[in-house]
């Protein structure tokens, strides 16, 4: 699918999304919660869900380690707040393209490898995320409550994550031979130049996944992981409690945090505008709570928690002179990582002895 359906599809099923969330509520009902939320915890709230991309950094640290990058803090948190922010405000989910992008700008690291390390980093989430589904559907949420609906999409997710983890595992225990079966297939059917280049670029991508080769990498990643989505989750329930969403509890926050994780996957509008709320209706209304409330809650929440990270992700593109032009091609520039030539005709990048510096100390 070509970027510009991408972003037709993600318009139009925002539009229907939106529509869904916001069927039979009330204005008046939605405003009047809006102004009853206790503003306090609903600014701890936007804190604590803001304190997570630094928990990101930290954990990208752990990740890229297998590749021999030891990267400072500031460098890893500015492209977090970065990539982040490219999703709140450009079409198309390339975020990661643009988080990859900026560290190879801010630092000497080769952007196949950061992105492979995020393909880790995605997975675990994906890992977590289900773990707390689990939790939460044992403990959290009545056995009658949970639609065909909710059990379809976790058996697909379940059965998802196991295809990925058994073709990784492959990969990871066997790097040669597959990278010995892509060149001779590429060889024979394609272009020497074009294997030379993919070959290039799977060799940097199988060493950010060393993360899977090395156990203890691996459980300090996946404990990180654990941290991130554990902490992102008392987020949601100090939103709650500003709205007055007592029913959930922490079950609740768990299990809401990994519908709407997934929900935001599909095409949307930047930001999630649409995905966002309907997931969080979805999920709440199987805990018996009005329509306006849940509205209230997700729109009050996620406005809130949108505005520091995009801010943030702004102020280091601007600090490190990157242009919004470069991070909405950020995806274009990773095809074609492994022709230099063709990386500074694109994007004008800078060598390795120019690259962009933070003041900061890690």
């Amino acid at each position: 699918m070509t970027r510009r359906a991408t972003i037709v599809l993600g318009i139009v099923l925002s539009i229907v999304l939106l529509f869904y969330a916001l069927r039979d509520v009330s204005t008046a009902e939605l405003i009047g919660h809006l102004g009853q939320a206790n503003f306090w915890l609903l600014f701890a709230a936007t804190v604590v869900a803001t304190l997570t991309f630094h928990l990101r950094a930290i954990r990208w640290r752990v990740l890229l380690a297998p590749t021999g990058y030891q990267l400072p803090f500031v460098s890893r948190y500015a492209a977090v707040c970065i990539g982040f922010m490219v999703n709140n405000v450009l079409p198309a989910r390339i975020g990661e393209f643009a988080r990859a992008y900026s560290l190879s700008r801010i630092e000497p690291v080769g952007i196949s490898a950061a992105l492979a390390s995020l393909v880790v980093e995605r997975l675990l989430d994906a890992i977590i995320l289900i773990t707390f589904l689990v939790f939460a559907i044992l403990f959290g949420v009545g056995e009658a409550s949970v639609s065909g609906a909710v059990s379809g999409i976790f058996a697909a997710v379940v059965i998802g994550v196991g295809i990925v983890l058994v073709t990784l595992g492959i990969l990871v225990r066997s790097p040669n031979r597959f990278l010995r079966f892509v060149e001779r297939w590429f060889h024979r059917f394609g272009p020497r130049s074009l294997a030379e280049k993919v070959n290039i670029i799977l060799i940097s991508f199988v060493a950010g996944l060393g993360a899977l080769k090395h156990a203890r990498v691996f459980v300090r990643a996946f404990l990180w992981s654990v941290v991130v989505w554990g902490w992102n989750a008392f987020s949601f329930y100090l939103g709650f409690l500003a709205f007055g969403i007592l029913e959930p509890g922490i079950p609740g926050a768990l299990f809401l945090q990994t519908v709407i994780s997934f929900a935001v996957a599909i095409p949307s509008t930047p930001g999630f505008f649409g995905p966002f709320e309907a997931a969080t209706r979805f999920a709440l209304e199987i805990y018996n709570i009005e329509p306006s409330r849940i509205i209230s809650f997700a729109a009050g929440y996620h406005l809130l928690t949108f505005i520091p990270i995009t801010i943030l992700g702004i102020w280091y593109m601007r600090k490190l002179g990157i242009s919004r032009d470069e991070l909405g091609h950020s995806d274009e520039v990773a095809r074609v990582e492994s022709d230099p030539k063709q990386v500074e005709d694109f994007s004008s990048l800078h060598s390795d002895r120019d690259r962009l510096t933070l003041s900061q100390p890690e």
